[in-house]
């Protein structure tokens, strides 16, 4: 979970931002849920800044960053707004604010229109074109920033999360979709992929057309054909190519939750993406066996789970208000 916070915040960091994504992003900053992770990911950008960055702190750009902490204390009024210390606030001001040797595009050209965040909540599916016509579908707990025009060389967007683009054909701007050290180039043609934080594997599923994937810390790179899926696990460095059934990878924009050979941590982690519940388990409880399941949209996360529990024969579930408890079997008269 740190991981995934520390990559949101460091993606402001290198990205010239919008006023009205600069607000949703210090709303994200002092909202309560998961406060103990984004107080630890933000405690370690700022001493990261502290000990060293290429990025000048002055003591101008300080009394600048205590005048912003104070008139934001000046409007945490109600109780539901945890108060922040100066330090979470600078380094939020910092992340957000100082971009003058930062650069969105890999030509390093700075960044001079304003960018665009959208933002697909818990459960939800969202359709939105782009400046230059492109289509874009964004799964739940999905993250994509453009800018408000496309100018220059590229266009260029940065995803977080999984969405399917069908790309404007525009061969003198190349579209490019950027995830940290993975991305996309294409032409006009309409492509899947999916890089969710905490998830070590990130996969490009080719429909119609021809795209470049770029990985390895874009050292590397190769060229898919249509029904081709491009799959890269970042932390073994393992990658392969297969041809998927098109009809499973696009079921999230239906609605459906197909898993094909999946261990319980993984369907887990996609539950929580598709129903509002927090799952709580121990690590111990979940076994490594993996499951294909099928489920249709709409399908109420009761029935999934006893489906799910009875197929596993080994753990059990409690659904209390927004949390969903996993628990082993073995301890239900206890």
């Amino acid at each position: 979970m740190e991981n995934y916070f520390k990559r949101i915040l460091e993606l402001f960091a290198k990205n010239d931002v919008s006023p009205d994504a600069r607000a949703a992003f210090q709303r994200w900053i002092i909202d309560e849920k998961h406060a103990v992770e984004k107080d630890l990911a933000l405690n370690n950008l700022w001493n990261q800044l502290e000990e060293g960055s290429r990025t000048e702190v002055t003591p101008q750009m300080r009394r600048s960053l205590k005048l912003v902490y104070l008139k934001i204390r000046e409007r945490q009024g109600n109780s539901q707004t945890r108060i922040l210390r100066f330090w979470q606030v600078a380094a939020a001001i910092l992340l957000v604010a100082l971009v003058t040797t930062l650069y969105f595009t890999t030509a390093e050209t700075p960044v001079k229109d304003d960018l665009i965040e959208q933002y697909v909540p818990i459960a939800g599916v969202t359709h939105l074109t782009l400046p230059d016509g492109t289509e874009v579908q964004m799964n739940a707990t999905t993250t994509l920033l453009y800018p408000q025009q496309f100018t220059g060389e590229t266009r260029s967007v940065y995803l977080i999360g999984e969405a399917s683009f069908r790309v404007a054909h525009n061969e003198a701007m190349p579209f490019i979709v950027k995830s940290n050290d993975y991305q996309v180039t294409a032409l006009g043609t309409a492509f899947n992929m999916r890089v969710y934080p905490g998830d070590p594997l990130l996969s490009t599923t080719l429909l119609s057309g021809s795209v470049e994937v770029r990985y390895n810390n874009l050292e590397s790179a190769r060229i898919l054909q249509p029904s081709e899926q491009f799959t890269y696990n970042k932390n073994t460095g393992e990658e392969s190519i297969t041809r998927p059934d098109l009809f499973d990878v696009t079921a999230w924009q239906r609605g459906e939750l197909i898993f094909k050979s999946a261990t319980l941590e993984e369907i887990i982690a996609e539950l929580e993406r598709k129903y509002p519940v927090t799952f709580v388990y121990t690590a111990n409880t979940l076994k490594a066996d993996r499951y294909t399941f099928r489920f249709k949209s709409d399908t109420p996360l009761q029935l999934v789970m006893e489906i799910i529990t009875e197929v596993s024969g080994h753990i059990r579930y409690r659904i209390e208000e927004d949390k969903c408890y996993i628990l082993p079997l073995q301890s239900q008269h206890q």
